[in-house]
């Protein structure tokens, strides 16, 4: 079993999940309602989740 790390996704100190590294792609786990969508989505690299994630809060506002 490999030991995963992660990166917590924030807007203005407004946590909206954990970025979560595996061993080919990241994964995003959403903790705020308005980015439930992409929760379980995978990435290539963390800037184009955070991109996708904080598209989506701001859409839902």
């Amino acid at each position: 079993m490999h030991a995963q790390t992660g990166t917590i996704v924030e807007i203005e100190e407004e946590p909206l999940g954990l970025l979560v590294l595996t061993e080919e792609e990241f994964v995003f786990h959403a903790v705020h309602p308005a980015v439930q969508r992409l929760h379980g989505k995978r990435f290539a690299d963390g800037i184009s989740a955070r991109r996708e994630a904080v598209k989506a809060f701001r859409s839902a506002a």
